[in-house]
């Protein structure tokens, strides 16, 4: 397979416009939550755990919504950002069509103890100030599977206080894009930047992820969607 750049007829545009919504969405969902709670550090000297209700509200419409592409979605504080908690995941999921909190071990001395810090999905926007695409990786802890997660760095006056991000499962993506993808009649795969296959027309549906991390604490600073528009590599290319 050619990672040559494909020329683009209308049938990729109407794939790349496909991958832009989704992604649009995914970072438009985290984009309203990082404004949100940065508001509320910005407005008030202590921020506690209670003061971060704001998020629910953004989140639990999107996720209970009509045939949502959204899993997941929160506000993840950076440490000590909070007064009454080191470490918080202020993180919803959707179970069942119910929105519910995602419960982790966020006490440093817990057996379980989720140490986020060195995530890819955290790491990344912390260090360079830029939204993030993690994956897609299998996530154990919020959707037990194939996933790409959305982040955005919170910032106030300088001061990074978190990420916001949302979770779309791989297979929400595939649905989406998948049979506009097959109807490009060529053999064309959606990339990240480090090669691993977010979706392709032509692999067998057990082996389009076979290039994925295995988890989140693997390092990947990947992304189906690089500056707005989607890597495709494929056969049939041409200069």
């Amino acid at each position: 397979m050619s990672t040559e750049s494909l020329t683009l007829d209308a049938g990729l545009e109407t794939v790349l416009e496909l991958v832009e919504s989704v992604v649009g969405e995914a970072f438009g969902l985290a984009e309203r939550i990082s404004a949100a709670t940065a508001a509320v550090f910005d407005r008030q000297p202590t921020v506690r755990r209670a003061d971060l209700g704001g998020v629910l509200e953004l989140v639990q419409p999107t996720l209970e919504a009509p045939a949502a592409l959204i899993q997941g979605a929160g506000f993840v504080a950076a440490i000590d950002a909070l007064a009454d908690a080191q470490w918080w995941l202020e993180w919803f999921m959707l179970s069942n069509g119910v929105t519910e909190r995602l419960i982790v071990d966020t006490d440093p001395r817990g057996e379980n103890f989720y140490d986020y810090e060195a995530l890819p999905w955290y790491d990344v926007p912390q260090r360079t100030g830029h939204r993030h695409i993690t994956g897609p990786y299998v996530d154990y802890l919020c959707t037990d599977d194939y996933t790409l997660t959305f982040t955005v760095p919170v910032v106030v006056r300088d001061r990074f206080v978190g990420v916001a991000g949302a979770d779309v499962r791989v297979f929400t993506f595939e649905k989406a894009i998948l049979p506009c993808l097959r109807a490009t009649q060529r053999k064309v795969a959606i990339v990240n930047d480090q090669g691993r296959i977010v979706l392709s027309n032509s692999a067998p549906p057990r082996r389009r992820h076979v290039a994925a991390d295995t988890g989140p604490g693997v390092p990947d600073r990947g992304s189906p969607a690089v500056a707005g528009r989607a890597q495709l590599v494929g056969r049939n290319v041409s200069r």
